[in-house]
């Protein structure tokens, strides 16, 4: 019973999220460098899988030279090359040899595996280093938010890479980063605390549960322990995010191998080291797919570039560290939802189901005439079935879309889950109801409402743990 439940909800969660983990192979996507710069593709292979990236160069470097050189590594989503372009204009005019790839196709929202995605980087470094006019002694890497999980692991597998760079990298597992990302920008919509972490809550554990959220408990501690590479780490003051005090914690506590440690603050920085009003937005700064991208902090170019010179040059800086910056709320661990919660579910959607079941067995049978208590329960089934469902699908549909349609409607609620605690009052309602009608029923009339009330009354324990019976 509970394999089966745990892979009907997995199937709920891949439909919301709209992908599969068989996602067919997309095209290269072109890049075209801005004036100054040039762009020369370039296809690398990590084992089976083929990967098209683009070189980028100022067009005055002079090719009989070897230069410093740069892989970058994308954040969450798509992974189209052309995201990176900003970034890859910075390091290319500093004088970089900076590779920009699209990532591999078989990344989706819920598959992703990050072991072959840091291989995808490492593969990267040594096609970069193979070019004529790169030295492989002064090639990196730099990894951006989900690739500041994939860009060290990629360091701690490869000598070949000589530095790491990373902006607003997670120093926790990715459940419970993205539980605090949700929080922030639900509770930004003005919906109560305490239901924002009954949704994301219930909706993390299920979604962890079910597998639906790839590499919910990856740890980047081990990487970041055997990282032997000088490393640059950068966060921005206002990350919402990705949580910039604790992660920069971990990452100055945890890269215990490396010669030279450096992290950076950006004042008023939003993630990604972008402009911001107020750390969810992003100001300026070029549309790609429809997404905003925000202009890049003034300074945080010329930070990471002079910091690489100064290393490639052989003169490794001093570990340093910024004050940390303030976080609205701490984080919180992420678990899936054991055993009990999934016995609770299917004991309760069978106590309910019982009484429809038992309609139609003594409608086949020949039975005539209304039992007693056939009312309360027909009423106790339709808003408890709701009640169960919908309390466990919408923090599943919260999960799956990010929040981006959570926000408050009345008392700080989103509508939906506002006329799900109404809902849940009814269920409760019909409950009581029932139990009244138990002194008139008698025999298997009897029985079959004590089963359908004991669903009703299990409800209310069950309704608590998801957040709708609380204020």
């Amino acid at each position: 019973m509970r394999k089966s439940l745990i892979t009907a909800f997995g199937a709920v969660l891949l439909a919301l999220a709209g992908t599969s983990p068989a996602a067919a192979e997309t095209a290269a996507t072109p890049y075209t460098p801005p004036t100054g710069l040039t762009a020369t593709d370039l296809t690398f292979r990590n084992g089976g899988t083929e990967l098209h990236g683009s070189v980028v160069r100022r067009a005055d470097l002079d090719p009989a030279v070897r230069h410093p050189a740069i892989v970058l590594v994308h954040g969450s989503g798509a992974g189209p090359r052309e995201e990176l372009g900003q970034e890859a204009e910075v390091f290319a005019r500093a004088g970089l040899v900076t590779l920009i790839y699209d990532k591999r196709a078989d990344y989706t929202k819920t598959h992703r595996d990050y072991s072959a995605l840091a291989d995808d980087a490492v593969a990267g470094v040594r096609a970069v280093a193979a070019l004529p006019d790169v030295d492989p002694a002064r090639t990196g890497l730099w990894g951006l938010s989900e690739g500041g999980w994939i860009a060290p692991l990629a360091a701690s597998r490869s000598a070949e890479a000589k530095f790491l760079v990373t902006i607003g990298a997670p120093g926790l597992p990715p459940a419970r980063t993205q539980a605090w990302n949700l929080i922030n920008r639900i509770t930004r919509a003005g919906v109560t605390p305490s239901t924002v972490d009954a949704i994301v809550g219930t909706g993390m554990g299920l979604a962890v549960a079910t597998d639906g959220f790839p590499q919910a408990a990856y740890d980047p501690v081990p990487a970041l322990r055997a990282i032997r590479q000088p490393v640059l780490a950068l966060w921005g003051e206002l990350d919402t995010q990705v949580p910039p005090r604790e992660s920069a914690e971990v990452f100055r506590r945890e890269l215990t191998a490396s010669p030279s440690v450096t992290i950076r603050i950006l004042p008023h920085g939003a993630h990604a080291g972008r402009v911001t009003t107020d750390g969810y937005d992003r100001v300026g700064g070029p549309t790609i797919n429809g997404f905003a991208m925000g202009e890049l902090l003034p300074g945080y170019g010329t930070l990471m570039t002079d910091w690489i010179a100064q290393v490639t040059g052989g003169r490794l800086p001093a570990s340093a560290a910024d004050a940390l910056p303030a976080q609205g709320s701490d984080s919180i661990p992420v678990s899936g939802v054991g055993p009990l919660w999934w016995a609770a579910f299917a004991v309760i959607a069978l106590a309910l189901l019982s009484w429809p079941v038992g309609a139609l067995v003594r409608r086949l049978r020949g039975g005539r005439g209304r039992p007693a208590g056939a009312r309360p329960a027909r009423w106790l089934v339709l808003t408890g079935l709701i009640a169960l469902v919908g309390g466990v699908a919408y923090p599943i549909m919260t999960v799956a879309t990010s929040g981006k349609q959570t926000e408050a409607f009345l008392f700080g609620q989103p509508l939906a889950w506002l006329v799900l605690r109404v809902v849940t009052v009814l269920a409760l309602l019909c409950t009581a109801w029932a139990v009244a009608a138990l002194r008139s029923a008698q025999g298997r009339d009897r029985l079959r409402l004590a089963v359908t009330t004991a669903g009703g009354l299990l409800l209310v324990p069950f309704a608590l743990s998801l957040g709708l019976l609380l204020p």
